[in-house]
């Protein structure tokens, strides 16, 4: 029930944050989103944030459980990637150059995965997490150079 009442305020939210954009730009971002969290209530979380997302209008999404080490088989490129890892208080934003150097529409998309995160990992049904990106911290930087290399990113446009 508590997880209820969280879901209704990002949808709140989302139809508050999207309203502008979502008829300006028909354009969706290709995600990953990986899931390593472990146990039901973070899973539940990640949960929310991906139907934030859906809701968004904004993006196109497929979801892994673990960080893909091995080259991309099936040739998809995504334009990011959201990792949500098993034992840091972090998102990782994940994408093939920083985000100063990004198309706008991608900067914006960035932006409103930073303002979902914050939504529903800043209240009192899910552990405390911060969207980051490659501007704020070293894994995703890490993890893009690992995801781009192995075709799973979408090189720089």
């Amino acid at each position: 029930m508590k997880y209820l009442s969280g879901l209704i305020l990002l949808a709140a939210f989302l139809a508050l944050a999207t309203s502008s954009v979502a008829f300006a730009e028909p354009q969706k971002l290709e995600t990953l989103v990986i899931d390593e969290t472990k146990t039901l209530e973070e899973s539940v979380c990640v949960e929310f944030l991906a139907r934030g997302l859906q809701t968004s209008g904004l993006f196109e999404l497929e979801a892994l459980s673990q960080i893909p080490r091995q080259p991309n088989a099936s040739g998809k490129h995504y334009d990011l990637s959201v990792i949500v890892p098993e034992k840091i208080s972090q998102v990782w934003l994940v994408t093939a150059d920083i985000p100063a150097r990004l198309p706008d529409f991608l900067q914006r998309g960035l932006h409103l995965i930073k303002e979902i995160v914050a939504q529903i990992y800043n209240g009192s049904d899910c552990p405390l997490r911060q969207a980051v990106d490659a501007s704020d911290d070293l894994a995703p930087a890490l993890y893009a150079a690992v995801l781009l290399q192995n075709g799973w990113l979408q090189g720089p446009r």
